[in-house]
């Protein structure tokens, strides 16, 4: 993985960390008769003596954790059969990408290379995602697909980037 896209990655837990962290604290921790008041006014009708003690102990990291950990949106997952079929669509678009590009027989410029090679790499690691390693028929198609990959790469010169892309870049 690109060195950019660690410190990205790492620059969206840390936010996520943070605003878990910030949306869970109490409103003041300096007065400990505010964050009963908090408490209080969250639920009417119920008086501070009829709070339970969980409701009244501050919120910590791992409360944070916890809701961060939780998936939000179920529906961005796909089931297996139709994430195996969009991997399988997706890295066969890329090898017929290539295929062409590998026929016009343009040399391609470094910019283009490296977007190829990215894109080409996160193909691959969607499809070897999707199959079964248990499977001896999805690991000898896996094998297949990786064989086949680093031909039309060597086969239009692409490597591994030499420099990360840009900051406007994914």
């Amino acid at each position: 993985m690109q060195p950019r896209a660690l410190i990205g990655l790492g620059a969206v837990a840390l936010a996520a960390a943070l605003t878990a962290v910030f949306t869970l604290r109490p409103a003041a921790q300096s007065d400990p008769s505010a964050a009963r008041r908090a408490v209080v006014t969250a639920e009417p009708g119920r008086s501070s003596s009829s709070t339970s003690p969980a409701a009244e102990r501050p919120r910590t990291l791992a409360d944070a954790m916890q809701v961060l950990a939780q998936p939000r949106e179920p529906e961005m997952q796909l089931p297996p059969a139709r994430a195996r079929r969009e991997a399988e669509a997706s890295f066969e678009h890329i090898m017929q990408t290539l295929e062409a590009l590998a026929d016009a027989g343009e040399r391609l410029p470094i910019a283009r290379r490296d977007e190829l090679y990215r894109n080409t790499n996160d193909a691959f690691s969607a499809l070897s995602a999707a199959l079964d390693p248990g499977s001896a028929a999805d690991m000898q198609a896996l094998e297949d697909a990786n064989i086949r990959m680093k031909a039309m790469l060597r086969e239009l010169r692409v490597g591994v980037p030499r420099r990360p892309p840009p900051l406007g870049e994914p």
